[in-house]
């Protein structure tokens, strides 16, 4: 038999390793440390300023993450589109969701200890036939404080919850065509 495989629907993502975060972490724990109003805490084990005010956004997408993907942005033709930040304690995640239909989506691991935490749970995009048991249908990657990891928006992905009163704190963000 003569055969050819080619695999044509490959999806691809991407880790960032950054460097410098202590230099820039504290415009956005000292924030977030004072904060009591429950549009940022709607549970005590939670935080989230998705749609509110964000006094850390321009030092640290300006001066920090921004210029760690720069050649990122470029090689795709995006900008940012939106960008928030989480924070999971205990039993505290984020259930399976997709975002937009194009562009990127990308989680900035600010606080992240790979010994008692679960990085961004990613979910196969197409059925496999080659798969017949589901065992490759999710994929975690192994990342560490400072990382970014990209990938498509409308990959389906959830935070997994860590059984821990370490925080995980998260900087989320999307990517839109320019």
């Amino acid at each position: 038999m003569d055969a050819v495989t080619l695999k044509i629907f490959p999806t691809a993502i991407h880790i960032v390793k950054t460097s410098g975060w202590d230099k820039y972490k504290h415009h956005l724990f000292d924030f977030m440390k004072e904060v009591k109003d429950p549009a940022y805490r709607p549970r005590e084990d939670f935080y989230t300023d998705y749609g509110q005010d964000q006094p850390w956004r321009k030092v640290i997408w300006e001066e920090f993450i921004e210029p760690q993907i720069r050649p990122l942005l470029d090689h795709t033709h995006t900008k940012l589109q939106d960008i928030w930040a989480q924070q999971y304690i205990d039993q505290a995640g984020f259930t399976a969701h997709r975002h937009q239909a194009m562009g990127y989506s990308c989680v900035f691991y600010a606080e992240f200890d790979p010994e008692v935490h679960w990085a961004t749970t990613l979910f196969r995009p197409f059925f496999d036939p080659n798969d017949i048991r589901n065992v490759n249908d999710v994929f975690t990657p192994k990342v560490t404080q400072g990382d970014i990891i990209v990938f498509p928006s409308w990959m389906m992905h959830q935070a997994t919850p860590s059984d821990t009163q370490v925080p995980r704190t998260i900087i989320a963000f999307n990517l839109e065509p320019k």
